[in-house]
């Protein structure tokens, strides 16, 4: 049981050290709510999770800014 949890934990720290390494943070606050609405959303209309819905929203909303769309 104990090489499970060992493996676990390397597995999540390899995890963790990957998205430290190749991704940087944004913390994000809404409303009361909305968090529910956004992902109510990104179900209903097939995008991968509420991350890749804001990603895109993100793009596009640059795109739109330097006159891309």
């Amino acid at each position: 049981m104990s090489d499970n949890k060992e493996n676990r934990q390397t597995r999540t720290q390899y995890k963790n050290d990957y998205a430290k390494n190749n991704y940087d943070r944004i913390a994000l606050s809404v409303n009361k709510g909305k968090k529910e609405e956004l992902k109510e959303h990104c179900n209903k209309y097939g995008y991968k999770s509420v991350n890749d819905f804001i990603n895109q929203a993100v793009n596009e909303k640059i795109a739109r800014d330097l006159g891309e769309m």
